[in-house]
């Protein structure tokens, strides 16, 4: 618990408020409020009074004589306010003030139903509602929207009101009001416009205190289906849209909303709990096959005239069921882009978890919960979002009331020990082991359900990284607003306990604003049975909707009847993120004689002195992995910082939405790890600085240019293609907008489809920032000194960066090392030959002229532009080619233009900046795409306005703004002592001018797609060889020592390598040595791709067909039951030959793979070898090789 300091009166010293008050109670306001007090004297998680007696859930007005007492009780305060020392009052006052009606939580003072999963009087929606109220809870949603600057004035507002309360009075009727069960005016429904109503379901999610993923509710999309009044069609839109929001795996949470419920009507229902259900039978011996706890729905479901599948299994899902307000449940099945299952498998029990045939749904959609906005009562309105791993794995699948599988699961893995007398199962363990044997097979049964959603590319959240997020979201909030968010900690608290962050809260204030979310007052299948008493005998019960209708196909897009809409950025007071002098510490609160409220957030780019220069770190993600990254990141700054007297470190990394657009430092370095949401969307606490630089744009021309750098880790997934890194690029180009200077070359596209990890993640970008930083933190000629009387730096000179001096020098430094260190080289050849979407490796033959490779080497490529897109170029700038570039620094070796943008310009990428475009004097071309297209597309496309070209000043400023060419460095895949041939009789060798790497084709790869797919024959390239360090040692492996290989996808080549010399090493000698030292035995273990296997076959054979070789060979092809090539190591047999050749012969070990797969082969090893730290003892003998790639 964070101990909130508060003045002792006596002492004058700081103590703990925890010493004093329970945590997280609450207090009624000195001012008369309304509240709604549908209990006894409410208790502190109410937020009800001492004195109320009521159990009505009509809102209340508590005086303040009521609340004196309670402060007077609780702080003890004779000499100071109590407001003063109670910080817990304060937080009731703020969480009042902007929501003066809150719902009932069902507690009072006398009785508490904090450990009820379901509270008593807790809200519903689907009854009659005083005019009054519904009126008062109107008017509250119109405010909240007007605080949140909804309405561009007062007038405007006020004006909204009296429509609304307008058309609230002219719908009102006389009815019964549910609260009192007495005859009164009963208040009418109002129409809420797309933006209000989409306001509503997300502030509705918001203060939903059940729920742990609140802190994506500003991404919650809405599906506006209020237009639909018949159940035939609710039943087909709903399946249609849902298809659209299951996104393919990648789920978009989303609202289906259907017409609000009438006055003295039960409104639309849906029957299902969940849109994807399995069903319950309940079997003649009183067994349940199936889900028990869709038992009386699954049986309504067949008296309604559904036919279960036949042989009837436990996972079976149920159809559709849907009432609109006054028809006949109309029903459908679900259709296969919904209904496929996923297979729950572990890694480590992949037979014992296939035997189990474990499954579940891909999405939870709740479907009998209502939404109760501003007084409108929406009684369907159906919400997808995704599963957090422990909702099917510790309570699905795993609670004696539902599928029960611990006890198989238990059994399946072996962790009871039925040899021991007495014990035949579960049950006969004694309750201590018992317990021990069902938590461990819950962990194994929660990890493989997470595991298997990852496989199946369905979106799933941990338990951790929610409780995380919440916890976070929750103390912005706090920190933000001055109150936290409501929580119920019975449904918050993790099932895996105090390992989890939010465990340790403790209480929370569990109060319910409006709008909110909750049940019906009805079950639907009652409400069913009362309303078929009334219909005809021979009426059609029910109406059947075929998903392969084709006048109405579905399949994911809008239709003509309803409409989604999308979230836009609101206009929000960004004062909060200003930028002080002075350090805060992050959450703490400042308390002052008259008040308590939130501390301004901290500062990361202050007390930048002249001496030095600042970086600050920022994220911005819906999830944690770009935290986790930022965090990474800064631990890495701070011990760069440490070594240089010219850099110095801001505190903490902070949420993008605290950087003040306007008030970034010169000179100083900001760093961002951006994260995509939804639709390659940028993520709520980024939102408000995308709007804060929307504003700062237009201000820039009569502003001075701030010159701050600034270099963005973008997290995606390229194999969501039409979003990839989509936030990423809107945040690149706003940084470009507001004055900002890329470093390293401003945005480094990550892939979580290839790191998986943040530190693999980090590990990519580190190596260009860092020495990009320490340039700039060196007294270089790159730095110069800025005028102390600007805008932007009052008091201390501070160091600014030139961008065209460091162009110029980049360049510079670019043009030296092409002449010594790049020679010419072509593609001889690849295999297979290039082809859109393939998915093997490419083995590439590299000509490398005249000079000579070494054996377990590496090549680094310069994959040149082709003189096709060089003339493109120099066209469209209409420039030419054999003029000399004049960089106009002494000692330039100044490149002609055709050869600065074949080698050192990379024309596939966006430019590296775009200041430039305001030189060229027009407002029409300020496109946002300009900052993702490819510069060679821009440059055409100005071209062809007429925009260019430009006169020579500008022209070489538009050169130096390229995208610079970045090397790649590939591992050898060939040894110069390989014939090209292996017959005894041939001395016919490849030319030693020629060698092979091997290359993953990736979709925007600069080598493996866009170099490779020119139709030019033999293309040309530069390279230079580097030395390969870890491979290299192979070459000083003792002779007889047996040598383990584990190597997967490209991570093939020096093994290859290692292979050919070996072969040829074998040939060489024309007559068998029993005492040749070259018998060396290999153990080859190999992950490969199918595609790879018959590109690898003939070395493989040719090793196999070797004498004293190959000892063993075993291909593991990429599949789906997550069998990875260390795996093998573990198995019967393997394990102890292994254990073997390492301990008792000495044997070697070379592992060439991806982070992840070197990570698990040294647990693997570990495992196999009985001990902590016995991979790291073989390091320190120099038998433990890896080079991981």
């Amino acid at each position: 618990m964070v101990a909130i300091p508060f003045p002792d009166a006596k002492m004058g010293s700081l103590v703990s408020v925890q010493e004093v008050y329970e945590p997280e109670f609450t207090l009624p306001s000195k001012k008369q409020m309304i509240i709604d007090t549908s209990t006894p004297a409410g208790g502190p998680n109410s937020f009800t009074t001492a004195g109320s007696s009521t159990s009505s859930s009509t809102p209340t007005t508590v005086t303040s004589t009521e609340s004196d007492q309670w402060e007077e009780d609780l702080c003890q305060a004779e000499d100071q306010p109590a407001i003063q020392r109670c910080p817990f009052v304060q937080e009731f006052h703020e969480a009042q003030a902007h929501h003066p009606i809150l719902a009932s939580t069902g507690c009072t003072r006398d009785f508490c139903q904090a450990g009820r999963a379901v509270h008593t009087d807790e809200p519903r929606v689907g009854e009659n509602r005083a005019l009054e109220l519904v009126e008062k809870e109107a008017e509250g949603f119109l405010r909240e929207l007007h605080q949140e600057g909804f309405f561009d004035n007062d007038e405007a507002f006020v004006s909204r009101l009296d429509s609304v309360l307008t058309e609230i009075r002219s719908g009102a009727r006389d009815g019964v009001v549910r609260e009192s069960d007495k005859r009164g005016a009963v208040g009418g429904n109002w129409y809420q416009t797309p933006a209000e109503l989409e306001f509503g379901i997300r502030r509705s999610w918001r203060n939903a205190r059940k729920c742990i993923m609140r802190s994506h509710s500003d991404e919650l999309k809405l599906c506006d289906l209020r237009s639909i009044v018949s159940s035939a069609e609710m039943a087909s839109e709903l399946v249609r849209n849902m298809c659209e929001a299951f996104n393919s795996g990648n789920v978009l949470p989303t609202v289906f909303v259907f017409p609000p419920r009438p006055i003295d009507s039960r409104g639309p229902m849906i029957w299902n709990h969940q849109m994807l259900e399995f069903a319950g039978y309940e079997m003649d011996d009183g067994t349940i096959l199936g889900d028990p706890n869709s038992t009386g729905l699954t049986k309504a479901i067949i008296d309604l005239g559904w036919t279960p599948p036949t042989p009837r299994s436990r996972w079976d899902l149920l159809p559709l069921v849907i009432m609109a307000d006054g028809d006949v449940p109309a029903m459908i099945e679900i259709p296969p882009e919904l209904s496929r299952l996923v297979e729950i498998r572990h890694p480590r029990y992949s037979a014992e978890f296939e035997k189990l045939d474990l499954k579940w749904v891909t999405v939870p959609a709740l479907t009998r919960l209502g939404f109760d906005i501003g007084g409108v009562q929406y009684t369907a309105a159906p919400f997808v979002g995704w599963f957090m791993d422990a909702e099917i794995g510790v309570r699905d699948l795993a609670d004696t009331f539902r599928y029960n599988v611990l006890p198989d699961i238990a059994q399946a893995l072996g962790l009871i020990d039925t040899t021991v007398e007495g014990i035949e199962g579960l049950d006969d363990l004694p309750d201590y082991e018992r317990l021990s044997v069902l938590s461990r097979s819950q962990q194994e049964l929660n990890y493989a359900v997470h595991w298997s959603y990852q496989q199946a590319k369905v979106s799933m959240s941990d338990t951790l990284t929610a409780s995380t997020k919440w916890c976070r979201y929750d103390d912005d909030f706090k920190a933000k607003n001055g109150y936290r968010l409501p929580a119920d900690p019975y449904w918050l608290a993790p099932p895996q306990g105090s390992i989890v962050p939010v465990w340790h809260r403790g209480g929370a204030p569990n109060y319910q604003p409006k709008p909110l979310i909750c049940r019906h007052v009805q079950d639907p299948l009652k409400a069913w049975e009362r309303q078929k008493v009334n219909i005809a005998t021979d009426a059609k019960l029910f109406h059947y909707v075929d998903i392969q209708s084709p006048d109405r196909p579905l399949l994911p897009g809008k239709s003509s009847s309803s409409y989604c809409v999308v979230p836009s950025p609101q206009n929000h007071d960004d004062s909060h993120g200003e930028l002080p002098t002075g350090r805060t510490t992050l959450g703490t609160v400042c308390v002052s004689q008259n008040q308590i409220s939130p501390a301004k957030p901290p500062t990361c780019l202050d007390r930048q002195s002249s001496s030095s220069l600042s970086v600050a770190v920022f994220f911005c993600s819906a999830g944690t992995f770009a935290e986790k990254v930022a965090v990474k990141l800064t631990d890495r700054l701070r011990d760069l910082a440490q070594g240089s007297m010219n850099l110095s470190m801001c505190p903490a990394i902070q949420p993008l939405d605290q950087l003040q657009a306007s008030k970034i430092p010169p000179g100083s370095i900001v760093l961002l790890v951006v994260s995509s949401t939804g639709q390659g969307e940028v993520p709520a606490n980024g939102s408000r600085f995308i709007a804060m630089c929307d504003r700062e744009a237009g201000k820039r021309l009569t502003s001075p240019q701030r010159s701050f750098r600034y270099a963005i880790y973008g997290n995606g997934d390229s194999r969501y293609a039409a979003t990839y890194n989509g936030a990423a690029h809107i945040v690149d180009q706003r940084l470009r907008q507001i004055g900002g200077l890329t470093l390293a070359g401003g945005l480094h596209q990550g892939d979580t489809a290839v790191a998986s990890t943040a530190l693999q993640a980090l590990n990519s970008w580190w190596t260009k920032l860092r020495p990009a930083i320490q340039d700039l933190a060196s007294d270089s000629p790159k730095l110069r000194r800025a005028n102390s009387d600007n805008d932007f730096g009052k008091g201390p000179k501070i160091r600014t960066l030139d961008c065209m001096t460091e162009a110029i020098s980049w360049h510079q430094e670019r043009s030296k090392r092409l002449c010594t260190d790049y020679h010419d080289a072509r593609v001889a050849n690849v295999n297979p030959s290039y082809r859109e979407n393939y998915q093997g490796t490419y083995s590439v033959t590299v000509d490398i002229g005249a000079r000579r490779y070494k054996d377990m080497g590496c090549i680094q490529v310069l994959p040149i532009n082709s003189p096709a897109k060089v003339r493109r170029a120099l066209r469209a700038l209409g420039v030419s080619g054999s003029a000399l570039l004049h960089l106009d620094l002494p000692g330039t070796n100044e490149p002609l233009n055709s050869a600065f943008l074949t080698e050192y310009i990379d024309l596939e990428s966006p430019f590296a900046n775009l200041d430039w475009l305001q030189s060229l004097g027009t407002n029409s071309i300020n496109d946002d795409k300009f900052t993702i297209l490819p510069c060679l597309d821009v440059l055409e496309h100005l071209h062809s306005l007429g925009h260019l070209p430009a006169d020579n000043t500008l022209t070489t400023t538009i050169l130096l703004a390229l995208p610079p060419l970045h090397p790649r460095t590939y591992s050898i895949a060939s040894s110069l002592s390989y014939p090209a041939t292996t017959s005894p009789r041939t001395t016919v060798r490849k030319p030693n001018n020629q060698l092979t790497i091997l290359t993953k084709p990736l979709p925007t790869g600069r080598f493996s797609h866009t170099f490779l797919s020119t139709s030019v024959p033999r293309p040309p390239l530069r390279y230079r060889l580097l030395p390969s360090p870890p491979a290299e040692k192979l070459l000083t492996i003792p002779p007889t020592t047996p040598l383990i290989i584990i190597a997967t996808g490209a991570g093939f080549a020096p093994v290859q390598c290692y292979l050919q010399r070996r072969i040829a090493a074998s040939h060489s000698s024309q007559t068998p040595d029993p005492n040749n030292n070259n018998n060396q035995s290999i153990f080859l273990f190999l992950g490969l791709k199918p595609a790879d296997i018959p590109l690898f076959s003939p070395i493989l054979n040719e090793a196999a067909a070797t004498p004293d070789l190959l000892s063993q060979l075993c291909i593991i092809p990429s599949n789906t039951d997550g069998m990875r090539v260390f795996d093998r190591l573990l198995e019967e047999g393997t394990r102890e030959k292994m254990h073997d050749i390492i301990v008792r012969k000495r044997g070697w070990v070379f592992v060439c793979t991806g982070i992840d797969a070197a990570r698990g082969t040294r647990g693997v090893f570990e495992t196999l070898l009985e001990g902590d730290g016995a991979v790291e003892e073989m390091e320190r003998e120099g038998r433990w090789v890896e080079e991981v790639y």
